[in-house]
């Protein structure tokens, strides 16, 4: 599907019966033109993908948000779904800004794709509807004066265990990073909240895409010990543990030298196993892997646990937490959707707790149709939010919220920082 589609109209009285087919239906809401313009609502307009290949990642986020519809004070809210596919540009996303205004929506919540968020600040500017965006990659020159960021960001990420490597006297790191997609941009902020709080990037060492074998980046941040002579005995192999691929790199697996205190490992879940692993044979252990929260996946830990020890990664949500909120939230995604949430289902479902709570500010009974300018406005009121990610400020458009960090080792998931409490 490459085109984009309003879906239908979505609120609080009809939620139960639409639940189910809220995908499936594809034209209630295009039928008739009028339908978005009666009544004293505020319309809202989830803008992502729910179609196409990337319809798995929309659907998570906007049940999440289609469930905050059960808050108190959401009856005058309703939700337009629109599918985003990745290939909308420019020219399609100003036609979509125009026809939204036209209906009188009064915020947009998307996109989900860095690559779309610049269009999304040019219009929104433009047509004054402020705009929440959930995207992972969120610069500030995408930030415009319409735009609110919410999504827990890469930046992030690396800040929070930065900021914890640093608090537990970890004085030098070194990275492995991909030198294509967003490789640079990861190392750039580990260098930068490296200087911030005191830790020495000792090396760095990148990867191509189609990397399989990782000694030469192994070989760029520990010191192998040397076979010396290539003419080993049976029993020599067997004590010092030599392959016939080892005598190719011309060493041996007993420990290197490693200078470091811990290590970025940086990439997608298939890289990640293949370094995991080769770290091992190599017997490069004994120190903490920081990644990123891909690796909080129970298919990859269960996969790959054995060679994830002492692994320590971020994210943004975690369904177990004990707490009385997230309890409630899983309990009812689960009963409604029969599968539990995740980080996009909670983000969801928060930002549209945002958005209830903003409707709180508007005084509907003077404003038949809510302008984005006043529901801008509304947005702006809401300092403090918590919700089943945290305790979320606004501060210069961007909702900031902390993170739980979590640690692997000894077969078992720890919580080292939990951003529901404090």
């Amino acid at each position: 599907m490459n085109r984009i589609k309003i879906l239908f109209l979505v609120s609080a009285i009809f939620f139960t019966i639409f639940l189910v087919s809220v995908f499936g239906c594809k034209s209630a809401a295009a039928k008739d033109g009028n339908v978005l313009n009666k009544g004293t609502v505020i319309r809202i307009a989830l803008v992502m993908p729910v179609e196409g290949r990337y319809a798995f990642f929309g659907k998570q986020f906007v049940n999440g948000m289609l469930l905050s519809l059960k808050r108190s004070g959401a009856s005058e809210v309703k939700f337009i779904i629109v599918n985003l596919p990745l290939s909308a540009g420019k020219t399609s996303i100003y036609g979509l800004f125009k026809s939204l205004s036209k209906k009188g929506v009064s915020a947009i919540i998307g996109p989900l794709f860095a690559g779309q968020l610049k269009y999304f600040a040019k219009y929104s500017d433009e047509f004054k509807i402020p705009v929440i965006t959930p995207s992972p990659v969120a610069a500030k020159k995408d930030l415009s004066h319409y735009v609110f960021g919410y999504g827990m960001t890469l930046k992030q990420e690396i800040k929070t265990e930065i900021q914890y490597a640093g608090e537990q006297g970890i004085k030098s790191v070194s990275v492995i990073y991909p030198d294509y997609g967003y490789g640079s941009k990861i190392l750039e902020y580990i260098n930068n909240f490296a200087k911030k709080y005191g830790i020495n990037l000792l090396n760095q060492t990148a990867y191509a895409e189609n990397t399989v074998d990782f000694f030469d980046n192994f070989n760029n941040i520990v010191t192998f010990n040397g076979i010396g002579n290539l003419h080993v005995s049976a029993a020599e192999k067997a004590e010092l543990g030599i392959t016939k691929y080892d005598l190719m790199h011309g060493i041996t697996k007993s420990r290197p030298n490693i200078p470091f205190d811990g290590l970025f490992v940086i990439g997608g879940n298939s890289k990640i196993k293949l370094i995991l692993t080769q770290l091992v044979y190599y017997n490069i252990t004994g120190f903490p892997i920081f990644g990123l929260s891909s690796l909080d996946s129970s298919r990859f830990i269960e996969k790959n646990g054995f060679y994830m020890e002492n692994s320590i990664f971020p994210d943004g949500f975690f369904k177990h937490a004990d707490n009385k909120i997230v309890k409630n939230f899983s309990s009812d995604y689960k009963q409604t959707y029969g599968k539990t949430p995740n980080i996009l289902s909670a983000e969801g479902y928060d930002i549209g707790g945002i958005i209830i709570k903003a409707a709180g500010k508007v005084n509907l009974s003077k404003n038949k149709n809510v302008s984005g300018v006043k529901f801008y406005h509304a947005i702006l009121k809401i300092k403090k939010f918590k919700g089943v990610c945290g305790i979320v400020n606004l501060k210069n458009n961007i909702f900031k919220k902390s993170l739980y960090l979590f640690n692997y080792k000894n077969g078992k998931i720890y919580i080292l920082k939990n951003p529901l409490e404090g």
